[in-house]
């Protein structure tokens, strides 16, 4: 092969790229094995097919829901909570002595995944509200 072929390939090789990028947009299941920002991993559970990740912060539920809206990127929103998420919330914060926020996100472009995400501030004692982030991959 000629130099002057080999360049031209490179070049529309390279053009194919900028054309047709590998989009950091598209919607996916975000890492959160690393926290998230104002939040730091505490514990990393897998269990049948799911992972859950608790998180520490000082952040308000607000400020987490903002955040999370942010890390998930482009095509995640929340969803209507189903009864047993409602009642998974209340024994929550029943045990935790804590006041309980629940939200549960999905993506069209990631079928079969729901992110549960848990914030618990706790009624008593001296301690920092804590994140429950719980990657549900439906069976298939």
């Amino acid at each position: 092969m000629k130099l002057s072929q080999h360049i031209f390939k490179t070049l529309i090789a390279g053009a194919a790229l900028f054309a047709f990028p590998v989009s950091a947009t598209e919607a996916s299941v975000p890492d959160f094995s690393k926290g998230m920002p104002g939040m730091k991993l505490e514990k990393n559970e897998k269990v049948n097919g799911n992972e859950t990740f608790q998180l520490k912060t000082a952040l308000s539920s607000k400020e987490i829901s903002a955040s999370l809206i942010k890390f998930l990127g482009p095509g995640w929103g929340g969803r209507k909570l189903n009864p047993e998420e409602m009642i998974l919330a209340a024994k929550k914060g029943r045990t935790s002595n804590a006041i309980v926020n629940l939200a549960v996100y999905k993506s069209a472009k990631v079928p079969g995944v729901n992110i549960r995400v848990i914030h618990l501030e706790y009624k008593e004692g001296n301690r920092d509200p804590s994140v429950e982030i719980t990657v549900i991959r439906e069976e298939r």
